[in-house]
């Protein structure tokens, strides 16, 4: 919500292993960021996630400019233990904007996952109203559309605009946890966690 290349606070693996530990039953893990990718820790955090016998699904968060040089390993990973790995690749105007071919990179990305039970993609769309109502017609020419969560931007963080509704959480599990990147918990108070975050550097 208030992050940027400004902002540098990683989770150290030690603090990691702990909340991990603390965690007696099965449990789905979610890495988000900032941008999970960057995190030179990742792949040791999956690891020892999955290495206890507990973690059932992992799930990373990631705006996909960074997938083409991860993908491999997440493949390995993903078929290795086996564990079905998510992918939530965020697709929006600025994206769009920033990183040319972006939607044939995803569309890439799913004809080289379609051959695995254990990877799965799934876009996180965030439209703009008014200016982004073809939004969906786009999705379905680079063959998106039906992999896609479509939702309007939500009025929070550096989008602060009345038009928007505020951020409305979406779960299907009952039982979940949030965590700062400082391992500071703050159950499932996901705004709570963006202020306090704002102000780590």
């Amino acid at each position: 919500m208030y992050s940027g290349t400004d902002k540098n606070t990683t989770m150290s693996f030690s603090m990691f292993k702990g909340i991990v530990d603390s965690c007696e039953d099965e449990f789905e893990l979610q890495l988000e960021g900032g941008e999970p990718l960057l995190n030179r820790n990742l792949y040791l955090f999956m690891e020892y996630a999955v290495s206890t016998g507990r973690c059932m699904k992992v799930i990373i968060l990631s705006n996909g400019i960074l997938i083409r040089q991860h993908i491999n390993r997440i493949y390995s990973i993903a078929n290795w233990y086996p564990i079905l790995i998510e992918l939530k690749i965020s697709i929006n105007y600025w994206l769009l904007k920033q990183v040319d071919g972006f939607l044939e990179e995803m569309n890439e990305l799913l004809f080289f996952t379609k051959d695995t039970d254990y990877i799965n993609v799934v876009f996180n769309v965030r439209k703009r109203k008014d200016v982004d109502e073809g939004m969906d017609e786009l999705l379905k020419n680079y063959g998106l559309y039906d992999r896609s969560n479509i939702f309007y931007l939500q009025s929070y963080g550096k989008l602060k605009d009345s038009n928007y509704d505020k951020p409305i959480i979406v779960q299907n599990i009952g039982n979940w946890r949030i965590y700062a990147s400082d391992g500071t918990c703050f159950n499932q108070d996901l705004i709570a966690r963006s202020e306090y975050e704002k102000d780590l550097i």
